[in-house]
């Protein structure tokens, strides 16, 4: 089964169990099924290699960020309702849903850190392709772990966390979505 298809079916699990389940550790469930799921696929179609290890380090990865994108954009919703004065619109409160974001972050540098190493453990010949991916993953890390060390220690807000995220997320889809295209079309 191919890369993006993998992704997407364990981000799939991790929104039908999110809608499912009410308990407060709905999005721990939610990732932990989503890389049960990555993990049986990869384990299914490429065996219990460093490959596969890779593949599905890349693949929770991405599955995290675009669930820290989610998870942050429904708490900047949950934080608009009340200041409307809606203040039953939620279970959670701010400051548990401020933490899990944390805890996301974090869950995300160490998922990108993997793939990172992973990565270079499966470099057979460096070639310009791996060097981008390299180079764009470098950058995701960099910038989500200014994201993840904002928030401890500089009481960065989440719109600014969001942003970080957003341009985390657009990194490590250029490096493992776009570089075969824009290698092909531009070098």
């Amino acid at each position: 089964m191919s890369f993006p298809l993998t992704t997407f079916i364990a981000l799939i699990s991790y929104f039908i169990s999110r809608a499912f389940l009410k308990s407060s550790k709905q999005v721990y469930v939610g990732l932990f099924l989503a890389l049960l799921m990555i993990v049986g696929i990869m384990a299914y179609s490429k065996g219990i290699s460093i490959l596969g290890l890779h593949i599905s380090a890349t693949s929770f990865s991405i599955v995290i960020l675009i669930v820290t994108f989610f998870e942050t954009t429904m708490l900047e919703r949950h934080i608009t309702k009340i200041k409307k004065g809606e203040i039953g619109s939620n279970e959670k409160s701010v400051e548990r849903e401020y933490n899990e974001i944390f805890v996301l972050i974090g869950f995300g540098l160490l998922g990108i850190i993997l793939s990172l190493v992973s990565g270079l453990m499966v470099l057979g010949e460096l070639d310009l392709e791996l060097i981008f991916k390299i180079v764009f993953t470098l950058f995701a890390l960099i910038i989500y772990m200014l994201t993840f060390l904002g928030i401890k220690y500089a009481n960065l807000k989440v719109r600014y966390a969001v942003r970080g995220t957003i341009l985390s997320f657009a990194m490590v889809l250029l490096a493992y979505f776009g570089n075969s295209i824009f290698l092909i079309n531009f070098i």
